[in-house]
């Protein structure tokens, strides 16, 4: 059992404010530098592609500001929370303060969280349990695996994402009893998508503010989107999905009737398109922004921020694989109404793969309210990003995953911030204590 102190949201106020963070400077910070994924393990890209310089090519405008924002100041650390072997994925529940992880072999651990209202102290349990056992379900070559998890917005529903054995990526539901146990005599499968490669099989999955499920589903795998799927609105993969996981009388699902192909020239299920392998995306709590990460190819890895005041990306083609980043990608041409991303870097520094995070939405630390928190798989690092009048804002939090292999970010109903590595560490991004 961890005993972790709670601190009250005031006295962080006052104390948190301490070690400088510089900008982040896409062609000149330094970082630590990580080995690529050997052959096997997972990673957000297995094309074995030659990173080529990125010196002479566009990088966004970034913000420009007078003074640095509180948050880009402040002391904070990776506060160990547990260690689960595989860990690739981390949400919370409604109704619960535990958070529950999934494993890349196959199931879900429950990591316990109870709190004295009065002592203000923090007691953490991973259960010996687990909540699901998908173990012999799922295959594990290349970047497959139990991909991700989320739970509908009541909480009684678990959803979970994983490649079959014969690759196939397949979405199912599941029912959730009192004992926090997923029943498999519930299981309805809701999508099979056939994969022809093991890599790109995207695995990002949200409830979005309509309450309605996203799905982020890769090219394809192989370099260069060698099956042009990224283009095409007609199939789903190199797309961003939205379905509602009630039958409709024919499937396990219904499509929205608002969804921008519902009536034709695309895939009904399709949300928007033109994406690698989108490797996490999430939906601000507060404004209901999408924040998409995608991984990319050559040169550079992209953030893309779709605003709720503009419907989350309706529609939207992303660019590849005409595009990658900002730039067209071995020849293309920028399509027609293109996208842009808000935000991309470039492979230097040991920087290799975007890992897409959560915006902070917490008491615990309240400087970094509103603030966007995302990481580099190789390097380790972990980012903040906001927006000034549009423009990016990005800072380094000065803080980096211990392995480098910076698998996936969660949050928990409180709106805090976790850190998954895939050598097993689950951390917390916490205010640094004072010294002394």
């Amino acid at each position: 059992m961890r005993r972790l102190p709670l601190l009250l949201p005031f006295l962080l106020c006052l104390s948190l404010v301490g070690a400088s963070c510089g900008a982040l400077e896409v062609a000149s910070s330094s970082s630590s530098t990580t080995s690529a994924p050997a052959d096997g393990e997972v990673s957000t890209d297995g094309d074995g592609d030659d990173d080529t310089p990125a010196e002479t090519n566009p990088l966004p405008d970034e913000a420009t500001v007078d003074t640095e924002p509180a948050w880009a100041t402040l002391a904070i650390e990776l506060e160990p929370i547990a260690e689960i072997e595989n860990p690739i994925a981390l949400t919370g529940r409604s109704g619960s303060l535990n958070l529950y992880v999934a494993t890349r072999d196959g199931t879900i651990r429950v990591i316990e969280r109870t709190v004295s209202p009065t002592e203000l102290i923090e007691r953490i349990r991973l259960s010996s349990r687990p909540m699901l056992d998908l173990t012999g379900q799922v295959s594990l070559d290349g970047e497959q695996g139990l991909l991700n998890l989320t739970f509908s917005t009541d909480g009684r529903l678990l959803y979970v994402y994983y490649t079959d054995p014969n690759g196939d990526v397949v979405v199912a539901q599941y029912d959730v009893d009192r004992a926090e146990r997923a029943d498999v005599d519930s299981r309805v499968e809701l999508l099979r998508i056939p994969q022809p490669a093991a890599n790109h099989n995207g695995g990002g999955m949200a409830i979005g503010p309509d309450g309605f499920l996203y799905l982020g589903l890769g090219d394809g795998g192989g370099a260069g989107d060698p099956l042009d799927t990224g283009q095409d609105p007609s199939d789903l993969l190199g797309s961003l999905l939205r379905i509602d996981p009630v039958p409709d009388g024919t499937r396990n699902y219904t499509v929205p009737v608002g969804n921008p192909f519902a009536a034709g020239g695309g895939a009904p299920e399709v949300w928007l398109y033109g994406v690698r392998n989108p490797w996490r995306f999430s939906f601000d709590a507060s404004t209901g922004d999408l924040w998409l990460a995608d991984v990319g190819q050559d040169l550079f890895e992209e953030m893309n921020v779709l605003g709720a005041a503009t419907d989350n990306g309706y529609g939207a083609n992303l660019g590849w694989n005409e595009v990658e980043g900002l730039v067209p990608f071995d020849g293309g041409t920028v399509p027609a109404g293109h996208t842009s991303p808000a935000w991309v870097y470039a492979h230097e520094n040991g920087r290799c793969s975007i890992t897409g995070g959560h915006t902070s939405r917490n008491d615990f630390i309240p400087l970094l309210d509103g603030v966007h928190i995302f990481g580099d798989y190789c390097s380790g690092e972990i980012f903040g990003m906001t927006l000034v009048d549009g423009a990016p804002l990005v800072r380094s939090l000065q803080v980096t995953a211990a392995s480098g292999e910076l698998v996936s970010f969660g949050q928990d109903t409180e709106g805090a911030v976790y850190v998954v590595e895939s050598g097993g560490r689950i951390s917390r991004i916490s205010p640094k204590p004072a010294e002394g």
